[in-house]
């Protein structure tokens, strides 16, 4: 079994278009089509049983829109959507209710697309909105695979984030800041025992021999197995896990085991 925790589905319309802007601005290799169905058709060949569907919303006013389309796309098994939100909107309390009341179990952040710093405390407002509700806060960490004036999510500002809020659980993709590893040894693997990370999108970055040794370093308990779909192929991705030196027991917990602790507790 397993269990994707990181994928992304756009509308049929917008796909082909966001999929064209990443291979321009980035240079990237783009295997999926970013559409449910190619989804679907993917997850049937790699043998994957769940995705976790994470929406993008750059601004507040897309938040409401973003999530009426993530909740019109699940179907209570194999795509299991999480929630848009906004540090800075203005009804974020309404807006978490609305997805839990849907089932939605967590939302996703983005600091650079949404232009806020983890540390702000100006951010504690959602933090404290999510824990309250028993929900769990997914974040992109680290740069991205193009020339940006600056990185917004970065492993020093999410463990002053997490020392603040240690009792929200938080997902911190690309296994807590893509291509900032010393930062993630120094400050996020002794951050605590609710803070996770997932592997989307590490393939391109690092050897399945690095990344072993820093899930070693992690613990692979902490770990959530992600593919960043469509910008990686899944099948391939469980491929990297498998040749990786871990135990078979570790290899579930990555694969699967971990993602139902965090969405059935």
């Amino acid at each position: 079994m397993v269990i994707d925790f990181h994928a992304h589905i756009y509308t049929d319309d917008m796909a082909p278009k966001a999929i064209a802007s990443v291979k321009r601005r980035m240079g990237v290799r783009v295997p999926g089509l970013g559409t449910v169905s190619d989804l679907r058709d993917s997850m049937e060949k790699s043998g994957v049983e769940k995705s976790i569907i994470l929406p993008l919303a750059p601004l507040p006013k897309h938040v409401a829109p973003t999530n009426d389309f993530f909740l019109a796309t699940a179907d209570n098994g194999s795509l299991v959507p999480f929630g848009a939100i906004h540090p800075f909107q203005p009804d974020i309390e309404e807006e978490l209710d609305r997805l839990i009341a849907a089932g939605v179990k967590g939302v996703k952040a983005v600091p650079f697309m949404q232009r806020f710093y983890p540390d702000d405390p100006r951010c504690d407002r959602l933090y404290e909105a999510v824990e309250e509700r028993g929900m769990i806060l997914l974040l992109h960490a680290g740069k991205v695979p193009e020339d940006l004036p600056e990185f917004f999510g970065t492993p020093n500002r999410f463990a002053r984030m997490v020392e603040r809020h240690p009792d929200l659980v938080v997902v911190l993709a690309h296994l807590g800041g893509w291509e900032m590893w010393s930062g993630v040894r120094k400050h996020l693997i002794p951050a605590g025992e609710n803070v996770y990370f997932d592997t989307a999108y590490i393939s391109p970055s690092l050897t399945s021999e690095e990344t072993c040794d820093l899930i070693s370093e992690i613990g692979a308990d902490r770990v959530l197995f992600g593919t960043d779909y469509p910008w990686t192929d899944q099948a391939e991705e469980i491929e990297f896990v498998g040749e990786m030196e871990l135990s078979d027991r570790e290899k579930r917990l990555i694969l699967s085991e971990n993602a139902r602790r965090l969405l059935f507790r």
